[in-house]
């Protein structure tokens, strides 16, 4: 996603770079990589995650004040002084790329996840003393698990959200659909002849993988269908198992309270696999019309039967779903609604040049 909306601003002529703290575990195209230590999951990243959390026990990482979101706060001295121990190691390798990259020089700083390189906000007060502009996006679980991080959310400008059960949390946000650039995945129509199936977690309590398990083991008493459980692979190699099936799916049940999809689905229907999902009635509106097959943990068994003796029936949901990818998610429709914000700011003219010095976002 992250790189979709670099490429989207690039193409509407601005200068865009992508800056990730460590190597994404899936293996995603970098651009600038700090390769910071006690982030990417090592054996000694666990083992520091498990001494935390066994420290604190069952204390939240956040705060949940009244009437507004949550907000995170070191949960111990210790925890504050891990943080801030950290922050001095990453520091040198921080003010290089900062140096070296002319990161200092950008006029709007979009933040994945509202976080910048420290969670005192150093960084962008400086760069917000200098006239610039900060944008939150917040996706995924850094609302539901961690919290606002306050020195940053006090500096932010515009905070966004593309996740529908965020704004409940938190109804400042503004939302926009996930960016996905659906000409990255070549289409085509699935193969008819047998029903194969792709359930490809990243984590398997969110995204319910025991109910899927489990209704796939009843399933196959009744019918014949090939399932492909795709774990701890690279970016690459999920997308390439992917394309091998007929149908997907997402999450089931509502774990954590998540619900509907994300980017395991945007994928999977821009390759034309129709996809599987869990959706409470109040989401499904907010998205409808949508080309998603519904199903909870008690209907998953009927759905894979019923798909097993009809997979031809697939070929109509394929293109239903390719169509609404680019339609509802299309990157550049999105980066677009995202100028309209900043016009409205005065960050940006209605020529789409920002209105500070430069043409760097």
């Amino acid at each position: 996603m992250a790189n979709a909306f670099v490429d989207a601003h690039r193409r509407h002529g601005h200068e865009a770079r992508l800056v990730t703290l460590c190597e994404c575990v899936n293996e995603y195209e970098e651009d600038i990589c700090l390769h910071l230590p006690f982030l990417k999951g090592t054996a000694i990243d666990q083992a520091l995650k498990t001494v935390m959390n066994r420290v604190h026990g069952n204390r939240a990482k956040f705060e949940q004040p009244s009437g507004g979101a949550p907000v995170w706060r070191p949960r111990s001295r210790m925890e504050a002084h891990f943080f801030r121990m950290r922050e001095a190691l990453w520091t040198p390798r921080i003010q290089k790329a900062i140096r070296e990259h002319g990161l200092d020089e950008f006029d709007v700083y979009h933040l994945e996840s509202g976080v910048e390189f420290y969670r005192d906000g150093r960084f962008l007060r400086e760069m917000k003393a200098k006239g610039k502009r900060v944008v939150c996006y917040y996706l995924g679980t850094d609302l539901r698990n961690r919290g606002v991080i306050p020195a940053i959310r006090d500096l932010s400008d515009l905070n966004l959200t593309c996740e529908w059960d965020h704004l409940a949390l938190d109804p400042t946000l503004t939302y926009f659909y996930l960016p996905f650039d659906a000409t990255r995945y070549d289409y085509r129509e699935p193969p008819t002849d047998k029903l194969r199936v792709v359930h490809a977690p990243r984590n398997r309590w969110f995204k319910g993988t025991e109910h899927v398990l489990a209704a796939v083991e009843r399933a196959k008493r009744h019918v014949d269908f090939e399932f492909d459980l795709v774990e701890s692979v690279t970016h690459v190699e999920a997308v390439r198992r992917k394309r091998a099936a007929n149908l997907l799916i997402d999450h089931i049940g509502n774990a954590g309270g998540t619900t509907g999809y994300g980017m395991n689905s945007l994928e999977a229907l821009a390759l034309g696999i129709p996809c599987v999902t869990s959706m409470v009635p109040e989401y499904e509106r907010f998205v409808a019309p949508h080309p998603f097959v519904v199903a909870t943990p008690e209907s998953l068994e009927g759905l894979l039967v019923e798909s097993a003796r009809r997979p031809h029936a697939l070929a109509e949901r394929s293109r239903a779903g390719r169509a609404w990818v680019e339609e509802r998610h299309g990157v550049d429709r999105i980066v677009e609604r995202i100028y309209d914000r900043y016009r409205e700011r005065g960050w940006m003219d209605a020529e789409g040049k920002p209105v500070t010095a430069g043409a760097r976002s």
